[in-house]
């Protein structure tokens, strides 16, 4: 199991924490893949440089494409 982390702010998903301005731990990919899309006015700093995926189902970026369910390279 990959460990994952959501931003509290923007709703970006990454496996490194130090990317992500407010991190929360998630415990799987359906606590954060698969949901509704948030409507995310900005993405945090740190992770714009690192965002090169998104969900092609609910459309959650993230950096690393085997924490979505439908990856698709946005970059």
């Amino acid at each position: 199991m990959i460990s994952a982390y959501k931003c509290g702010t923007c709703g970006v998903v990454s496996d490194d924490k130090t990317h992500i301005c407010h991190p929360l731990e998630m415990a799987e990919r359906s606590d954060f893949c698969g949901s509704k899309p948030e409507q995310r006015s900005h993405i945090c700093e740190p992770m714009a440089q690192h965002l090169d995926y998104q969900c092609a189902s609910c459309g959650c970026p993230t950096d690393n494409p085997a924490l979505v369910c439908k990856p698709t390279q946005i970059r």
